[in-house]
């Protein structure tokens, strides 16, 4: 007599939509901002989009960067949930409420990095400072999304554990490049405000990273 044995089937349509509501956003703002979209692809090769859009006013929220910034809050939340998911997988397991948690977080904490980034920035008299800085964050994290999302849909669609381990090994390398880029070609103004600079990172920049990694996985 052969047993029965239990079938769990764990859905994935909700990873498609999303998918698609990032691909519609990437969509819209290349046909409504192409020239700029183009510049933004290739920031890690030249400083072309930055050089024409750093005076630009507002700089920092504008349609465009705030498109991004949902595309790449979408993106980030999708490593991040890939990268718990590879490592806490019997609990996590594609759990659509799991990744909308962890949106919130990745959300949360990020407009809240915003906000205190202005803050600090007006409490040491570097506001003009802040809002580049903050522009070029949005712009590495826009070109980020860019680069990532297609790997990210590969990987929902293969489920290889190799490309996964390749996927969050490239993206952790490629925001460490972003920093170099940062460091590299700001150097004067980051020396010349090291204190702030380092109190920056240090508060808003490493901090809460693992807040969200804390929270998420207890």
């Amino acid at each position: 007599m052969t047993e029965a044995v239990e079938r769990i089937f764990i859905s994935k349509d909700w990873i498609t939509i999303v998918l698609m509501i990032v691909l519609t956003l990437v969509i819209l703002n290349k046909t409504k901002y192409s020239d700029r979209f183009y510049k933004l692809k290739y920031i890690l090769l030249n400083n072309s989009y930055i050089n024409s859009y750093e005076k630009s006013s507002p700089l920092v929220f504008n349609i465009f960067n705030i498109i991004f910034f949902v595309i790449a809050t979408l993106t980030l939340s999708l490593v991040l949930f890939i990268a718990l998911n590879l490592y806490y997988y019997d609990s996590i397991s594609y759990d659509f409420i799991f990744f909308l948690k962890t949106l919130f977080y990745v959300s949360f904490f990020t407009i809240l990095r915003i906000v205190l980034g202005f803050l600090l920035g007006s409490l040491f008299e570097k506001e003009r400072e802040q809002r580049y800085f903050t522009f070029l964050k949005i712009s590495y994290l826009g070109n980020f999304s860019l680069i990532i999302l297609p790997l990210t849909a590969i990987h929902f669609f293969t489920e290889s554990t190799t490309f996964t381990h390749f996927l969050l090994i490239f993206s952790f390398l490629l925001f460490l490049y972003y920093y170099v880029l940062l460091l590299k070609n700001n150097q004067t103004v980051i020396f010349r405000n090291s204190f702030y600079f380092i109190l920056y990172i240090c508060t808003l920049e490493i901090a809460p990273f693992l807040i969200i990694f804390k929270v998420l996985i207890v």
